[in-house]
């Protein structure tokens, strides 16, 4: 049995390729006479760039296609189906030419790919740094590409696989930074939302406190009112049992007159001097009139809150009212006489010369102060001209008794009848603070010195532009618009 297995064996040898030891798969001739798988062959040599050595012989070629030897291929397959006969090592062979196979069929695919020269139809096994593309050999030793550096398509293939290896590593640290970077940031927003959590609970906290001091302050000026109201109801009462003790006694003496005149001549002249004298101290006997004073305390966190609406205010000249002198700084206004005719329209009013401010309001909150003069009339305010009506909200002063006294006065397309209301004798040296919410329709004013509401218009819908609106009486007397 053995001398008929190695004749077998030899053959099976001399079909088995010298460089991966396995029987031939497509196997190639070249100028040696030597074959190869030709995968093996292409493999072995593309380090070469124009020649290459035989791997027996070590004898010297040129690079060019090599001759398929598709007898030798018929041959190597047979002696595969010789399978039942070998050894152990044959079948040990066998299976790592199967494993082989699939890698030398991704090459043979690989080589596939890389197609032929379209002049020569060699295969382009080279590639030219200069014009950056894969040429064959023949391209090589063209007057075209005779001064480029080759290299073979692999070791350039591999270069450029370093470079990509290279950009990769590049890409990966960069990416390990994101990474670092988005837990970075993911803290940041966990973080955020907290401080979020905790500006939201401070403020609200601080608010809670707010409206704790308020609802203390907002009791303590009830307070206020209640025992200012307590005494002057004391005062007043009394006031009226003295004047209705004094009212029966001016009654009796009336009365007893009455009897006294009804007496006989003699009667009536005898006692003449003691009827004059109890005459005369009821007469002189007089009830001073009776003066409510309100005072009212201020509330000067409203005063703090309002001020952070304050506006700059102006005069518009255009405006003016034949009379009124405006500063260059168009922040006061002072009456001089009447200069020119004055016209006799609805705009204009007997006791007043007016002028308008500027900017107009149309939305929002605004607040303002005026100094207004002492003594004399004087009113400020709001005022808007529309086709059908003039409506204004406006504090004034006037004379009650010799004493200056503020109203307010209030002419809207939404009332029914103006709006007037009398408030309290003037303070000297008054600043009016004048607060606007255009949105809310209020309407408010304050004495700005002393941090006193004054008085708040009933809440309305104001719509169109209203502008600010200032008026002296026609005699000497200046306001300003506070800064």
């Amino acid at each position: 049995m053995s001398s008929f297995l190695e004749p077998i064996e030899d053959f099976r040898k001399e079909l088995l390729c010298s460089i991966c030891g396995n029987f031939f798969a497509d196997p190639v001739s070249i100028e040696c006479g030597h074959n190869f798988c030709y995968c093996c062959l292409f493999t072995n040599c593309q380090e070469a760039s124009t020649f290459f050595s035989c791997p027996e012989c070590e004898r010297v070629s040129q690079l060019r296609d090599f001759k398929a030897n598709r007898r030798l291929g018929k041959l190597a397959a047979i002696a595969k189906k010789l399978g039942p006969h070998h050894s152990q090592d044959l079948e040990d062979h066998s299976q790592d030419l199967e494993d082989r196979s699939q890698d030398l069929e991704d090459r043979s695919q690989d080589f596939e790919d890389r197609g032929k020269c379209e002049v020569h139809q060699n295969v382009k096994m080279l590639f030219c740094e200069d014009d950056q593309r894969p040429i064959c050999v023949s391209c090589s030793q063209t007057l075209e590409h005779e001064a480029h550096t080759f290299c073979c398509m692999d070791e350039a293939a591999e270069n450029f696989r370093e470079k990509l290896q290279e950009t990769m590593i590049d890409l990966r640290e960069k990416t390990k930074n994101v990474v670092l970077q988005m837990t970075h940031e993911k803290i940041n927003f966990i973080i955020f939302k907290n401080q979020r959590q905790s500006q939201k609970n401070s403020i609200l906290f601080e608010f809670q406190k707010m409206q704790q001091l308020f609802k203390e302050e907002k009791d303590f000026y009830l307070s206020c009112v209640e025992t200012w109201a307590t005494v002057n109801s004391e005062s007043l009462s009394n006031r009226i049992s003295e004047l209705s003790h004094h009212h029966q006694a001016l009654k009796k003496r009336i009365t007893e007159l009455e009897e006294e005149r009804q007496k006989p001549a003699l009667d009536l002249l005898r006692d003449m001097k003691g009827i004059l004298s109890r005459n005369q101290c009821v007469l002189q006997k007089n009830m001073e009139a009776f003066t409510i004073y309100m005072t009212i305390p201020p509330i000067l966190e409203m005063m703090e809150w309002i001020s952070k609406w304050k506006v700059d205010i102006t005069l518009d000249c255009n405006t003016a009212d034949p009379g009124l002198i405006i500063s260059e700084d168009l922040k006061s206004v002072w009456y001089g006489g009447i200069q020119g005719e004055v016209l006799n329209s609805y705009e204009r009013t007997k006791d007043f010369a007016k002028v308008l401010g500027s900017p107009a309001f149309i939305s929002g909150r605004y607040y303002w102060e005026v100094k207004v003069p002492e003594i004399t009339k004087w009113c400020v305010g709001i005022y808007q001209k529309s086709k059908d009506c003039h409506n204004f909200f406006v504090i004034s002063s006037t004379q009650i008794q010799n004493n200056p006294c503020l109203y307010v006065m209030a002419q809207h397309h939404l009332y029914s009848h103006v709006h007037l209301k009398y408030r309290q004798i003037s303070p000297a040296n008054l600043k009016v603070g004048i607060f606007l919410d255009y949105e809310r329709g209020e309407m408010s004013f304050y004495d700005a010195i002393y941090g006193c509401l004054i008085y708040t218009f009933p809440p309305t819908s104001f719509s169109g532009p209203f502008l600010p609106l200032f008026c002296l009486p026609k005699e000497e007397s200046c306001l300003s618009i506070c800064p």
